[in-house]
C-alpha cells in the first residue's frame, strides 16, 4: 500500500522524458521547487496586474471657472 508512488513509473503521469523522470526519482524536491517557482511567478504577475488595474483610472481635469475662461480669452 505504501509503495503506490514509487518505482519506475512514479512520475510517468507528468509526461516528462525518461531522463527528466530519472532525475525526479533521484531528487523529488526539484518538482516541489518547480511548483513553488511557478506559483511565485503567477503571484507576482497577479500583483502587478492588480496594481495596474487600480492605478489605471482616468484623471479628470477640473472644470475651468468662468473667470478662468475670461483670462484665457484675454491672453
Amino acid at each position: 500500500m505504501g509503495n503506490a508512488f514509487s518505482g519506475p513509473d512514479a512520475f510517468k503521469f507528468l509526461g516528462f522524458t525518461k531522463e527528466a523522470t530519472a532525475v525526479l526519482q533521484a531528487n523529488p524536491s526539484y518538482l516541489l521547487i518547480l511548483g513553488a517557482v511557478l506559483f511565485g511567478c503567477k503571484a507576482i504577475i497577479g500583483i502587478a496586474y492588480y496594481i495596474h488595474y487600480v492605478t489605471n483610472k482616468p484623471y479628470y481635469k477640473p472644470k475651468p471657472k468662468k473667470e478662468d475662461k475670461k483670462k484665457v480669452a484675454a491672453k
